[in-house]
């Protein structure tokens, strides 16, 4: 392995791969779109994971959104029923494309999270947040029974107590009161979320690829042993909940608008 060697990176639309061995950055920077789930933009996260795996010299991934947006979720139109989204097992796909890499990710959330985006990037091996930014759980802000696993993955990462708190109030927490009240993911200045997530990537790499494929294997079969159960619990309620009435009017009043008080 040539340590902090440089090759060419790759595009896939809003979403470049920057080779610097031994890690290899997955960065999604949608700004016109707020880095919100869209059809294109899926398909394309997942050419770079398999790019960013594929290069030899690559020990472990970083996935990076913008410094203000790590990943804002499904987009407007997807939750009122406007547009069509993914086909449930292709979501359940992109969903854990950090869980089934075959490397060990580490996911720089800098910017805020929330959803889909906030349970895109816990399931990750390894979590940066900010300080400053938000991160939400927000499915029940529209009504939405949440699904692809995130009653499992947010506890789990988060923290049981905490974790549960959020999927019910459906509000935005800053990454400070998280870190003050013991969240289970590592919190820091929003500065210093690339540097500290870049660290953690540095440190898990000083292993051979080899073993770190043979433990990933093993991380992997129990994140989705634990998202396939909780998926298996998810469905039926999440599909119920897509069909009440309630659930457009909530979308269309309260789309971007993050819940932070009990106002």
């Amino acid at each position: 392995m040539s340590n902090g060697s440089a090759v060419p990176g790759q595009v896939f639309g809003p979403i470049s791969v920057e080779f610097e061995a031994p890690i290899a950055t997955v960065r999604f920077a949608d700004a016109e779109n707020g880095n919100t789930f869209r059809r294109e933009w899926l398909d394309h996260l997942f050419q770079a994971v398999e790019a960013a795996t594929g290069h030899p010299d690559t020990r472990v991934v970083v996935a990076a959104g913008m410094p203000s947006v790590f990943c804002a979720g499904a987009t407007r139109e997807t939750l009122v029923g406007i547009a069509d989204g993914l086909p449930l097992p292709e979501y359940r796909r992109f969903a854990r494309v950090f869980a089934t890499c075959p490397l060990p990710v580490v996911a720089e959330m800098q910017g805020h999270a929330l959803g889909g985006g906030l349970v895109l990037g816990l399931y990750a091996d390894v979590a940066v947040l900010s300080e400053r930014s938000y991160y939400a759980a927000n499915f029940m802000q529209y009504g939405v029974a949440p699904y692809v696993g995130a009653t499992y993955v947010v506890p789990a990462k988060i923290g049981e107590a905490l974790g549960t708190e959020m999927l019910l109030t459906a509000r935005g927490y800053r990454g400070i009161e998280l870190k003050q009240r013991g969240c289970g993911v590592q919190v820091v200045a929003h500065d210093e979320v690339p540097a500290t997530a870049r660290n953690l990537a540095l440190m898990i790499a000083r292993s051979p690829r080899a073993s770190l494929e043979l433990l990933k294997l093993e991380l992997m079969g129990k994140c989705l042993a634990g998202s396939d159960a909780a998926m298996e619990r998810e469905l039926e309620p999440h599909m119920t909940s897509r069909e009440l009435p309630d659930v457009v009017s909530l979308t269309e009043e309260g789309y971007g608008l993050l819940r932070t008080t009990t106002s």
